[in-house]
């Protein structure tokens, strides 16, 4: 994968996406995927994780990816945005259910997954705690800390983390008695793809799979007792069946 030059993303037209640069981080992952599966032409800018990215500040209004652009609307960088973006651009390959109840299953589970206080949120608040508790926290951690509420929250971070693999372990089991191999409906949704995605928070893929630096796999690999003993392997093997249908492997970091 190629990444261009920020201000080329700023300027250009069509679709486009920024990335964390060289990590795995499931909102961006799950987004490319999804673009890729459309069969949609884009191209990849670099946010830098730890950076001020300041032309990415003043175009998009955050330092945060991913961040997708279609040719001159506004920047988003919310999940829900970009997916119903994605679904009105290639709606041959709709992502989001058309029937009524499939739709609010997606959303709100998409949302547990990918919303704040959900999975990713708990899982990023469990990550840099144990900087937090160094005593002398680097500059990064604290930064995090204070933008996603690292006080407020991050005590109940693994119990919210735990009850969502519990939930999404029962609605595989249901889905898969009904003969579906999805989370929602018998056909593949953005739920699949962000449950896919977001799952190397707990289990990351293999260095062949998901080639992340090796100095930064630790932080993904410290995945605490009690909740490395939710997963079931049920959500593994939903997350191995996507990934090789839907995603690139190795993945593009």
């Amino acid at each position: 994968m190629e990444y261009v030059d920020i201000n080329r993303i700023i300027s250009a037209d069509g679709l486009r996406i920024v990335l964390v640069h060289g990590r795995p981080s499931p909102w961006g992952v799950a987004a490319k995927a999804m673009m890729e599966y459309k069969g949609l032409d884009y191209i990849v800018g670099p946010q830098e994780p730890g950076g001020a990215n300041p032309e990415l500040v003043t175009w998009a209004g955050t330092n945060s990816a991913p961040v997708v652009a279609w040719n001159e609307a506004t920047p988003i960088n919310r999940w829900d945005d970009i997916l119903i973006l994605l679904d009105r651009l290639a709606p041959d390959k709709l992502l989001i259910p058309q029937d009524g109840n499939e739709r609010v299953q997606l959303f709100g589970l998409s949302h547990e997954i990918c919303g704040e206080l959900g999975f990713g949120w708990n899982r990023r608040l469990d990550m840099i705690r144990p900087a937090m508790d160094s005593g002398e926290p680097p500059e990064l951690a604290v930064n995090l800390s204070d933008k996603y509420g690292y006080k407020a929250d991050v005590a109940l971070a693994n119990q919210r983390t735990i009850a969502l693999l519990e939930l999404l372990t029962g609605i595989l089991m249901m889905q898969k008695d009904k003969g579906s191999d999805y989370l929602i409906g018998r056909q593949v949704t953005a739920a699949d793809f962000y449950w896919a995605a977001f799952s190397n928070l707990v289990v990351i893929q293999p260095p062949e799979e998901c080639p992340v630096d090796p100095a930064v796999r630790p932080l993904f690999e410290n995945t605490p007792a009690a909740v490395a003993a939710a997963v079931d392997p049920v959500l593994i093997e939903h997350r191995n069946r996507i990934m090789r249908a839907h995603f690139k492997i190795p993945m593009e970091l």
